[in-house]
């Protein structure tokens, strides 16, 4: 009888280690980090859509981002976002006003700088069917229970493009992403990912650093 208990138990811990972190999940996830891990600095369009079914919200934006490494632009609703590793600036063009800030990491913890890389750390992960459109599904669950989001949703593509993602919140928001015009940008400099006043005349500046 114990020896039985044993072999169902040891079953029961090897499921549940596969469904924490499965292997095949992995293999894609690491294929896919491999592919950006290569490119220096990009930019690309996205749509975001903010859904909350028992709310009846369904609303859909459009942005574009330039990255490289931390550094990021930024430009969605009316806003351009400059973060240049150091500092933050974030453009209004309607009040013609920018608004500066120290960068702080945590303020910025799911965004198309760090989406490739983040199930490497604090994630459990597991593959599920393909969808229809034949991506590659992955769920990434939170191992920390504090943060306001529970579960990532990611959609890799055959050529391990990652084409889109769902962050799922505990509040029952989901924010679904989906990237377009992904293109490398080689040349492109620091300086670039640095808010400068001469390009926008007039604009009134706000620092609160």
């Amino acid at each position: 009888m114990i020896k039985q208990f044993l072999v169902v138990f040891a079953l029961l811990v090897s499921q549940y280690a596969f469904g924490q972190f499965d292997p095949e999940a992995k293999e894609v996830l690491d294929r896919m980090s491999a592919k950006y891990r290569q490119v220096s600095a990009f930019s690309a369009g996205f749509e975001q859509t903010l859904i909350n079914e028992s709310a009846d919200i369904n609303e859909t934006m459009a942005g574009a981002i330039t990255v490289k490494g931390a550094k990021y632009i930024l430009d969605i609703a009316g806003q351009k976002i400059y973060n240049n590793g150091t500092d933050v600036w974030s453009y209004n063009e309607e009040f013609g006003e920018v608004t500066i800030s120290a960068y702080e990491e945590e303020d910025q913890e799911i965004s198309l700088n760090n989406i490739w890389d983040i199930y490497q750390e604090g994630f459990k992960y597991i593959l599920m069917a393909d969808n229809d459109q034949g991506n590659q599904v992955i769920d990434l669950d939170t191992v920390d229970r504090n943060k306001s989001y529970f579960k990532i949703r990611m959609m890799i593509g055959q050529d391990n493009s990652l084409n889109s993602f769902i962050v799922f919140e505990n509040g029952g928001n989901q924010y679904r992403y989906t990237i377009k015009d992904f293109t490398e940008k080689a040349n492109l400099t620091d300086a670039s990912f640095t808010f400068n006043p001469a390009d926008y005349p007039g604009v009134e500046i706000i620092d609160f650093r």
